[in-house]
Order: C-alpha cells, then structure tokens, then sequence
C-alpha cells in the first residue's frame, strides 16, 4: 500500500480514502491501523472518507463513540461524491453484472469518488473492490 517514489528518488505524497472497516478499526483502538494512519500522515499524506463511509460510520456508532467519531471525521478530508463518481459507481455494477459478479453500491460509490479524486482505498475488504482502475490496499501489510 505503499506510496510509489518520484523519478528524484523522493516519496510521492497520496491520498488515501479510509473505509469503514479501517475508521472502525481505528475507532476500536486497534493499535496496529492507528500506528499505520499516523505513519501515513507523519510522510505527509493526506487521509479523506466518503460520504457513504460516513453514513456507515454514523449508522453503526456506539453512543460512548460520539465524541471520537466526529474528532475523527473532523480530521479527514471529507472526499465529495460528484456526478462524475456516481456515474463511475453505476458502470462499475454494470461491468461486473454482466461478468455475474455483484457490486453494492456502496462499494462501487467509495471506488468511483476514489477514482475521482486520486485516491487510494484503504480497506480490510479488499474482494469488495475488484476493479482494475483503483488502487486498494490493506491497512496493514
């Protein structure tokens, strides 16, 4: 998951769009996704979610998680979902339909904004993400 390097030999600064499963995992205080979201920022990239991440955040949130939930979300680039990623998310179901593979459309909402904006998709749910044209990597390798 890696950022790629510059011809100069430097390290290229990405953008990363957090999935659910990674925000959560966070949240939880799974030690290992936090020591990988501050290695990210400490290089200097930037972390962003969706707004269906967001929602899914929202929907499955503990009352005693309020508090870290918006310092979290408050934190992030918040990645807009324009027309362009909408439009994206419908082919993507469209493409892998006909190949008799089901895409929610969450999962082809996160991809197409991800697409839209550069963004790499940070996620525990890799196999929710098939498509060839988006990078995807594990919170942790």
């Amino acid at each position: 998951m890696g950022p790629g390097n510059t011809p100069d030999g430097a390290e290229a600064v990405s953008r990363y769009l957090l999935d659910t499963t990674v925000l959560i995992a966070h949240l939880r205080g799974e030690a290992s996704v936090t020591r990988r979201l501050l290695d990210l920022v400490g290089q200097g990239h930037d972390l962003g979610t969706s707004c269906v991440n967001v929602a899914e955040v929202e929907h499955g949130i503990r009352p005693k998680e309020r508090r870290a939930v918006s310092a979290l979300l408050d934190r992030l680039d918040f990645l807009p979902t324009t027309r362009e990623a909408a439009v994206r998310a419908g082919r993507y179901q469209a493409e892998f339909r006909r190949r008799g593979r089901t895409i929610h459309a969450a999962a082809g909402l996160i991809a197409g904004t991800a697409r839209v904006h550069g963004a790499i998709i940070v996620t525990d749910n890799v196999e929710d993400f098939p498509m060839r044209d988006v990078r995807i990597g594990r919170p942790i390798d």
